[in-house]
């Protein structure tokens, strides 16, 4: 399957602008004593969380003991703590890396794209000159 060029341009930018904007929620296992399910795992966009202020697991680790005392006081269902996760801003420097990657490859498409073709827009320039000055009706219309 052979793409087009201004296709492939499309893909290339939508993709680096998606991974730039969208955080990737893929931090949702466990992590050192924390065991999956115990702590929602959140992390902000990738673009404005290249360098988070560090995360104390201890602090973590003090409010899923509180929840879980609260699960068996009052028999309710446990409600997990939310936290940002320790891995955040490694993650988020990947993906801006990944969106360059993927900018990059759309400015290098979207380059050969219009040097393949500036060839068929001279030629259409060249055309619409030679027609309107060829007719005599277009000169006095304009």
């Amino acid at each position: 399957m052979r793409l087009r060029d201004t296709t492939v341009v499309f893909l290339c930018a939508f993709l680096g602008m998606t991974v730039l904007f969208l955080p990737l929620p893929a931090l949702n296992g466990p992590y050192e004593d924390l065991r999956e399910g115990e702590v929602d795992w959140t992390c902000s966009m990738p673009l404005l969380s290249l360098a988070p202020p560090g995360v104390d697991l201890d602090e973590v680790r003090d409010a899923v003991a509180d929840a879980r005392a609260t699960e068996l006081a009052t028999g309710q269902r446990y409600v997990p703590p939310e936290s940002r996760h320790p891995l955040c801003g490694s993650l988020a420097r990947t993906q801006v890396v990944l969106a360059l990657l993927a900018f990059a490859g759309a400015l290098w498409r979207g380059r050969r794209w219009w040097r393949s073709t500036a060839g068929a827009r001279a030629e259409k320039r060249f055309k619409r000159l030679h027609e309107s000055v060829d007719s005599p009706d277009s000169r006095i219309l304009r």
